[in-house]
């Protein structure tokens, strides 16, 4: 009786084993199948229009084999040069002065760094307003950036337009960064944007003394 009781739990042991093996055969088959079918469709959604924004808004959030299927994944780094003008989507803001712009026609990317302006860093008081901003104003938003320069970490340095505007000056004139003229001396609009913003107290001028952000970094040197 022991003999056969035992020779009926291995029984069952096996067909369980078996069981559970053909699930893990099944789970590793469609489980990613279907990540990328229901990638390819929030993809397509992406590009229609509001979801792909709040999509865009929400990245960090979205699980990887999703994110993937959103613009811009896989795509490679562009080379810019100088006087070039490049069009195309915004993907990502990283904050009040840096984007990343996909240009789907050739699958590239280029990290753009606005021109003249810096906008405060994350750590710093109104960082995440100007973030969020920029935000507002482009991700997921077509732009055409005006090359003026490669910065030494291979950043494209341009005047980023939205049809007739020009976000640069928007971000000085709102009070969410400050005009750069280390950078980007004689440009008069960007000084006279900066300007009214400190009288009309607006954006990052509320604060008592507000720190430049070029003066914070060189402290956390």
């Amino acid at each position: 009786m022991a003999v056969r009781k035992k020779n009926s739990e291995s029984k069952g042991n096996n067909a369980a084993s078996g069981v559970i093996r053909k699930f893990n055969f099944w789970r590793r088959f469609f489980i990613p199948l279907l990540c990328f079918m229901l990638g390819g469709v929030v993809f397509n959604l992406d590009r229609s229009g509001n979801l792909g924004v709040t999509l865009l808004k929400y990245k960090s959030f979205i699980p990887y084999p999703f994110s993937r299927m959103l613009p811009g994944a896989g795509s490679a780094d562009g080379a810019a040069v100088p006087e070039q003008i490049i069009e195309g989507r915004i993907i990502e803001v990283y904050d009040g002065d840096t984007a990343t712009l996909f240009k789907e026609s050739e699958n590239t990317k280029f990290k753009v760094r606005f021109f003249g302006i810096d906008a405060p860093e994350a750590a710093q008081t109104h960082g995440t307003s100007s973030r969020d901003a920029l935000r507002e104003k482009i991700l997921g938003k077509s732009v055409t950036v005006n090359v003026v320069s490669i910065d030494p970490y291979g950043r494209t340095v341009g005047r980023v337009m939205m049809g007739g505007r020009y976000i640069n000056l928007e971000m000085v004139s709102e009070g969410h960064a400050w005009y750069y003229p280390d950078y980007a001396r004689n440009e008069y609009d960007l000084a006279a944007a900066e300007k009214e913003a400190r009288i009309r107290q607006r954006g990052l001028w509320r604060i008592k003394n507000p720190q430049p952000p070029w003066e914070y970094r060189k402290d956390k040197k």
